[in-house]
């Protein structure tokens, strides 16, 4: 682990905030006969609860204290921040960091946070920084134990031990859970723990979690049996019937599984094995219905995808007509605030972005046209009316904006991004901004490539270098030959590729929700040479 960010972790100061948020759902199960709260029913999955959307300002309203509130989260596919860079848009530890203090502090609750794993997006360098900070920032928050997703587990398990070498050791915040996902081929390592035994309120809680059967393919290549020299994924069911039988010798009061496979699997684990009393499944919406379901005696429960929502489960073991409440709740801008502990893991990760040099360590790949950028310059060499407007546009300052930030922005001091590539992407010349690498001649520092500032030219209409070297010879030759025609008709973008095939690499719904492309093409139209 990297020195600096082992001295992170062990430094980390305990996480507090508080919130207010929009409800997509409060459900309440009851069950006159079950000892665990749930219904018996010959259906495989039932829907349960009176419920509906909650209208209500305040989160969980009306609830009484609960023994324990779980906060269940997962899926979060790299979203530190509020799914895409939009402020309108949900989600974000900084956020999510609002419910657990408004739980804790202004409720006085005894919370548990649980997460389904899944957190990355891609494999690169990046998302090992990524992983590391968010890992640390939920220990903050008060988790307890975490599954592992493809995502996570594509990370390598010599980065994953490094992160959390013992999963079983009580001290150790945010441990590694899974019934049958093993490092290094064997069930002895100390990590990922078959299980944990949480204590609360004086209730024993037995978490433990799984890998399904059809997420293997997203980790091994096709044909392979699930094993490798480093990690080994057995069947789960298999896996998990000796660890019932550790938490019932336990005692526990409830038992919890993570269950990181499609909805349809997840449910056939639970029909074999029917003892847990609570299973949060992924593979479900990016949105969630917020309508919990049972699968036999077990409450199903989604938290949605990108890190939007926040699941937050009472229980009440002395309730027998009610021991459980649900709500599913979106973390809206609108009701939760940004915390400044999460807000110091941000910059700390900027920090790791810059000092590890990802924008230009991680390898480049040729344009596919086979050219380079040379900077919007020397576009206006040629094109003066077009550059000069560019110039008065967002486009010509969208660097600058990483920098200094939006000035409409006022939640919290501003988070410099300039050595972020998932930033860099949209706010610079010469990247891909759908897949996140840069192309050789691409931007890589304002210091390096002062020229490829902004979102200029080449980044709709292809790199200039060819284009650009032709033009010169025919300012001196006065040529139009058969190469410098074709070299500015490939150039040329039409309007309707502009918005189908260009536009909306970067104004997608996440980063651009309110996105009219007549109405932005008019702020920006240019039409050809002068």
């Amino acid at each position: 682990m990297n020195t600096a960010y082992a001295f992170y972790r062990r430094s980390s100061l305990l996480l507090a905030a508080g919130c207010l948020c929009l409800l997509t759902g409060c459900w309440m199960f009851g069950n006159d006969s079950g000892s665990n709260g749930t219904t018996s029913t010959e259906d495989a999955e039932t829907e349960t609860g009176l419920g509906g959307k909650n209208d209500s300002d305040a989160i969980v309203d009306g609830w009484p204290e609960p023994q324990v509130a779980l906060v269940l989260t997962g899926e979060q596919h790299g979203y530190l921040e509020p799914c895409g860079c939009s402020e309108t848009q949900s989600g974000g530890i900084s956020r999510r960091a609002d419910l657990f203090r408004q739980l804790r502090e202004d409720k006085g609750w005894n919370v548990v946070g649980l997460d389904l794993g899944d957190t990355m997006k891609r494999a690169r360098q990046q998302d090992k920084i990524k992983f590391g900070v968010l890992h640390t920032a939920l220990g903050d928050m008060g988790y307890e134990a975490m599954t592992l997703g493809p995502s996570d587990l594509k990370l390598e398990v010599d980065y994953l031990f490094s992160t959390m070498p013992n999963s079983k050791d009580p001290g150790d915040a945010v441990p590694f859970v899974s019934a049958n996902v093993l490092f290094y081929g064997s069930a002895d390592m100390d990590t990922p723990a078959r299980f944990r035994v949480l204590e609360h309120n004086g209730l024993k809680i037995g978490v433990t979690g799984i890998l399904g059967k059809k997420y293997e393919g997203k980790i091994f290549p096709s044909g392979d049996n699930a094993a490798s020299e480093l990690l080994t994924v057995t069947d789960p069911v298999e896996a998990l019937t000796p660890v019932l039988d550790e938490l019932k010798k336990q005692e526990c009061d409830l038992l919890v599984l993570l269950s990181q496979a499609p909805q349809g699997e997840t449910k056939s684990v639970l029909e074999a094995l029917p003892d847990f009393d609570v299973c949060l499944t992924g593979g479900g919406p990016e949105d969630p219905s917020g309508v919990a379901k049972h699968v036999g005696n077990t409450l199903l429960i989604e938290a949605g995808r990108k890190g939007k929502y926040a699941a937050v489960l009472g229980y009440y073991p002395d309730d027998a007509k009610m021991p459980y409440r649900f709500e599913l709740i979106d973390l809206d801008k609108d009701r939760f605030k940004r915390t400044q502990a999460m807000e110091d893991h941000m910059a700390f990760y900027q920090e790791m972005l810059k000092a590890q040099d990802v924008i230009e360590s991680e390898p480049a790949v040729p344009h596919p046209s086979g050219h380079k950028f040379v900077g919007a310059d020397q576009c206006g060499e040629c094109h003066t009316k077009a550059f000069a407007h560019w110039k008065t546009t967002k486009h010509s300052h969208a660097t600058e904006t990483l920098v200094h930030g939006d000035p409409n922005y006022q939640e919290t001091d501003w988070i410099n991004r300039i050595n972020d590539p998932e930033c860099i992407a949209c706010h610079a010349t010469g990247w891909n901004p759908q897949e996140v690498f840069r192309y050789e001649s691409g931007f890589t520092s304002l210091e390096a490539t002062p020229h490829l500032t902004g979102q200029s030219c080449e980044n709709c209409h292809g790199p200039g270098s060819h284009h650009t070297e032709l033009e010169k010879q025919f300012q001196q030759d006065k040529q139009n030959t058969p190469e410098v025609q074709a070299a500015r008709l490939e150039m040329k973008l039409d309007l309707a590729t502009a918005e189908k095939e260009v536009c909306r690499k970067c104004h997608d719904f996440e980063n651009s929700p309110k996105f009219d492309f007549a109405k932005y093409w008019a702020k920006v139209v240019h039409r050809g040479k002068d």
